[in-house]
């Protein structure tokens, strides 16, 4: 009967569509059958809401909506359908007449007509002991994750899980398993070499949700690299190999026992959505670090979606090779940069917010093709549309460098406030890749639709053919000025709010593939009432 509650409330989201649903309380009345949810907010791709309460009946095995009204948004605990995944979160369903709480994931059967729902899980909201693939923790409520974990595990929200040392899910390419995180989860690190690495076959589900994220933390949350990080490793191209190479692997540079790459762009390492990464990082070696969140050789059938990376010691998310897509990504407070690529990045990325660190901050963007083969193919060129790069004025940072041969397609982004320069083209073969003027341009390396304003705006080093001014100056709706903004959001009268350019997709691999959304504007929000960040990131990271 408890699992019967959980499909009730699941049909009931879903049949709304497909949708994000949220109830400050649901409940279940075995004398009646009926699930009784409150408030379901429905989420769209952007994290945008609309609220309705409703009704559901138990049929058989499954739950039917007998009732959907439309009403106003309410704050406080909500049921969220994640039309990703098509699961419903159900944050706690009360049994009437006995008092029982449970979190309950329901799975809509595809086709189902009336609408209808599968239990997935249903555990308790109480803390109930350790599985048996952890350990007791030194206080009631905690569990101990350690070592190599061959098994698919589930990490639930009652209760506080530490890594101790690096904890690997799945052997690589062996043994393959899965780790799920349910919303409002809660895994911490203790020390710099604790770190979370999902190894190539394996996958990482993190499903959270706007009002219960899944943190992923240091134990004091006062400084960075409190613990290592979380690592993906995957199995999509790479360029580190001889040229034509086909199914390229590599070790990677901090942890040289571990490998990632192969011949799959579309390689499926799992989804992170609604996931906040804080206080992580650590120095392995000089210049081989651990960052928040590492992406190695990750293809495009991984999900990352809602994700922010505040105070690491190292980068905010670093792309070693790969083709895999982000949307909606914070980056906020890192000490070196927000957003790092090489080995042949071939990805896209929009929406994204870089706000960089005033103390240790370094680049918002670094970006190179390949560190030992400037000239190595595939070449990194990675799709970049709707970011919001903000410095912080007097410390030296710097906007965006793209060099040792990289390519990089921009649209309608902003770079503002950085005390050195906004854009910099770096290397001989940078400029080669992009063309032979900047009225020659190949298309491999391009900006649109955006705006610049720094001190210095522009920085070239061994330019050839062109200058980075040149460059962008060339191009459509690029502009040199004052972009207006009133923190991360455009003014009202910003010229942001219309400056945007269609969005070209000239990658070769993935071409048009429906993931990067036509936008009018520039900047990673449309106006000020644009709140997609707001809600689920770090309390105050956004200031």
């Amino acid at each position: 009967m408890k699992k019967n509650i959980l499909k009730a409330a699941i049909s009931l989201a879903l049949s709304v569509g497909a949708i994000q649903a949220n109830a400050a309380t649901a409940t279940y009345d075995p004398a009646t059958g009926v699930v009784d949810i409150p408030t379901v907010d429905v989420l769209n791709s952007k994290g945008e809401a609309t609220s309705y309460s409703a009704q559901l009946t138990l049929q058989g095995s499954n739950l039917v909506v007998t009732s959907v009204t439309p009403k106003a948004a309410v704050t406080g605990d909500r049921v969220t359908f994640d039309a990703t995944t098509t699961a419903l979160h159900i944050p706690s369903v009360q049994i009437l007449g006995s008092g029982d709480e449970f979190y309950a994931k329901l799975k809509y059967i595809p086709g189902s007509s009336p609408t209808a729902f599968s239990v997935e899980q249903l555990p308790s909201t109480a803390f109930t002991g350790c599985p048996d693939f952890a350990q007791a923790g030194p206080t009631t409520g905690t569990c101990i994750l350690s070592g190599e974990i061959n098994q698919d595990i589930t990490l639930t929200a009652n209760t506080t899980w530490i890594l101790s040392g690096g904890v690997y899910i799945g052997g690589d390419k062996t043994n393959s398993a899965t780790l799920s995180l349910n919303p409002g989860t809660e895994l911490i690190g203790e020390a710099g070499n604790d770190f979370l690495f999902i190894r190539r076959g394996s996958k990482i589900m993190a499903e959270g949700t706007p009002d219960q994220p899944i943190i992923m933390t240091g134990p004091s949350e006062a400084s960075r690299g409190e613990w290592g990080g979380l690592l993906i490793a995957g199995n999509s191209i790479i360029n580190n190999c001889s040229a034509g190479t086909v199914g390229c692997e590599a070790a990677f540079e901090a942890i040289t026992s571990e490998s990632f790459g192969g011949n799959n762009p579309a390689d499926n390492s799992g989804l992170l959505k609604y996931v906040q990464i804080k206080y992580a990082g650590f120095a392995v070696r000089p210049d081989q670090e651990l960052n928040g969140l590492t992406l190695m050789g990750v293809g495009t059938g991984t999900v990352i979606d809602f994700v922010q990376v505040d105070h690491g010691l190292d980068d905010g998310v670093e792309m070693f090779g790969g083709t895999v897509r982000l949307r909606h990504m914070v980056l906020t407070a890192n000490a070196d940069d927000s957003l790092d690529w090489g080995s042949g990045w071939r990805g896209k990325a929009q929406y994204v917010l870089i706000k960089q660190a005033g103390d240790e901050g370094d680049m918002g963007i670094e970006a190179d093709n390949n560190e030992e083969n400037n000239d190595a193919l595939p070449r990194a060129q990675p799709l970049l549309a709707n970011m919001t790069l903000i410095g912080p004025d007097g410390n030296p940072t710097q906007g965006a460098k793209f060099r040792r041969g990289t390519g990089v397609n921009v649209y309608n982004s902003v770079f503002s406030g950085f005390a050195n320069y906004c854009i910099r083209l770096d290397g001989e073969s940078t400029y080669k890749s992009g063309g032979t003027s900047a009225n020659n341009l190949t298309g491999a390396l391009t900006i649109a639709g955006s705006y610049v304003n720094c001190a210095t705006n522009f920085e070239d080093k061994n330019n050839v053919g062109f200058t980075t001014e040149e460059w962008f100056t060339a191009q459509a709706n690029n502009v040199a000025g004052d972009p207006l903004l009133n923190g991360i959001y455009p003014a009202d009268n910003s010229p942001l709010l219309t400056n945007g350019v269609a969005i070209q997709d000239n990658l070769a691999d993935g071409a048009h593939d429906n993931f990067i959304d036509s936008t009018s504007y520039t900047g990673a929000f449309k106006n000020a009432n644009d709140k997609w960040a707001e809600g689920w990131t770090a309390a105050g990271s956004l200031d």
